[in-house]
């Protein structure tokens, strides 16, 4: 995947997490909050992408537009599921 995809797709999943960590149900705040750590470690400047992959990088992209499309629904649990889900897909080459 190119890196402009990638990088669009982690921000979408970092913004979904950061709408979780402030108005999702607070007994899922705090995990909400450790996805959207996760997700900005991505777009730090100088960052060596060639090293990050992930196992469908089309579902990759999906999920971080659902994600963020779910999580302003407020459907935070299908917005938490995505995440999940996109976390899973990354693998470290």
């Amino acid at each position: 995947m190119d890196r402009a995809k990638f990088l669009q797709a982690t921000r979408q999943l970092a913004a979904a997490a950061e709408i979780l960590a402030g108005s999702g149900p607070k007994n899922s705040r705090f995990d909400a909050s450790q996805m959207l750590a996760f997700f900005r470690q991505y777009d730090r400047p100088g960052l060596d992408l060639s090293v990050v992959a992930t196992s469908d990088d089309e579902l990759f992209v999906r999920t971080g537009q659902a994600a963020l499309t779910m999580a302003g629904r407020n459907e935070f649990a299908a917005s938490h599921a995505l995440l999940e889900q996109a976390r899973a897909l990354l693998t470290v080459a």
